[in-house]
């Protein structure tokens, strides 16, 4: 026998009052028709059983979902071992929520593409009100896509467009500074750089600003890419150019990367700082954790999904103008063993 719904409802607070249910829908949803003084019995009625809103059936009133997408084009078991991803998507999960939305998540291999069919299914079907974007690529076309939608979304990354959005936006040009002044303060007199995906736009920018800024303090720049993984890491590393200087330092754009060029410096006999430093873009519980501990900017990814998700749902409700851009602060570089920085 299926056990019955205790869960207080419109008609559970008309019976209380001995009111009709309509009565207390209009007083609820502050419509005409109702005295000031039903409403508000209506109200503390309410608070007393302990009854809110269904969020199904606001959303229908709404017009909407009540829900939110976000595609990631990603192996899931390569995601559930990335700490940035996983914290980036919780933040986007704690913001939607808190406004009562749903987060969906969907996994593809196929690439842009494969997210933009996600994207008019999801759109066909009503499914969701607006997705967050993530890994943003040169000459992008997702945005697009999203605007003959007729779809709100969030970008989180540095994308420039003639499409109605809002944006999250991370301080790259002061981070940078920020890495490269440490190595060099560190006395290492070279850079190693590992970076993810080249297609994504981050990438090629950390790409640039770590040439130039090397260029700058006169050191000699190399680099490599490769998905965010240790593997990945680790080939990126052993592929190196490790002649480049005579004591140089990795600089890593993800925490794994990093414990990639960590193993392969204990492979090959380095000494974690004294012959070879090592700083990631990103900090992680792994980085603090592993054997040396590793140099890493704080860049606050849960903050970041959070101010993306909350900027969505605000953008779909009327309450922000989709040209919002939110501006991350630098991040803070935590000094650890990789460069003899405690």
């Amino acid at each position: 026998m299926s056990r019955k719904s205790t869960r207080p409802t419109v008609a559970t607070i008309a019976r209380d009052l001995g009111i009709s249910p309509a009565t207390v829908s209009y007083a609820l949803n502050d419509k005409p028709g109702v005295s000031a003084a039903m409403r508000e019995r209506v109200l503390v009625r309410a608070h007393e059983v302990g009854w809110t809103p269904h969020s199904g059936a606001q959303a229908l009133r709404r017009g909407r979902s009540g829900n939110v997408g976000l595609v990631l084009i990603r192996d899931p078991q390569e995601v559930s071992r990335e700490p940035f991803y996983s914290s980036v998507t919780a933040g986007i999960e704690s913001a939607t929520s808190a406004h009562g939305y749903e987060l969906l998540i969907r996994f593809v291999q196929g690439g842009a593409d494969a997210e933009s069919d996600v994207f008019r299914t999801w759109a066909h079907q009503r499914r969701v009100d607006g997705v967050v974007l993530l890994d943003i690529a040169e000459d992008d076309h997702r945005p697009a896509v999203l605007e003959s939608l007729n779809m709100d979304f969030s970008v989180l990354g540095h994308y420039t467009g003639p499409e109605s959005f809002a944006k999250v936006m991370t301080a790259e040009a002061d981070d940078a500074r920020t890495v490269v002044e440490h190595i060099v303060e560190r006395g290492y007199d070279g850079c190693i750089q590992l970076t993810g995906p080249e297609q994504f736009a981050h990438e090629r920018s950390r790409l640039e600003l770590l040439r130039s800024l090397c260029q700058e303090h006169g050191i000699p720049h190399v680099h490599a890419s490769g998905p965010y993984t240790i593997d990945a890491g680790l080939a990126a590393f052993e592929a190196s150019d490790l002649q480049l200087s005579s004591r140089p330092a990795v600089v890593a754009s993800s925490d794994l990367l990093a414990i990639g060029a960590l193993r392969g410096a204990l492979r090959r006999g380095l000494a974690v700082p004294e012959q070879l430093g090592l700083v990631s873009w990103d900090d992680s519980l792994i980085a603090e954790l592993t054997v040396p501990a590793v140099t890493a900017l704080a860049r606050r990814p849960f903050e970041m999904g959070h101010h993306a998700g909350d900027l969505l749902v605000r953008q779909i409700e009327g309450a922000e103008p989709p040209c919002t851009v939110l501006e991350v602060e630098p991040a803070s570089l935590i000094g650890r063993e990789s460069t003899g920085a405690l």
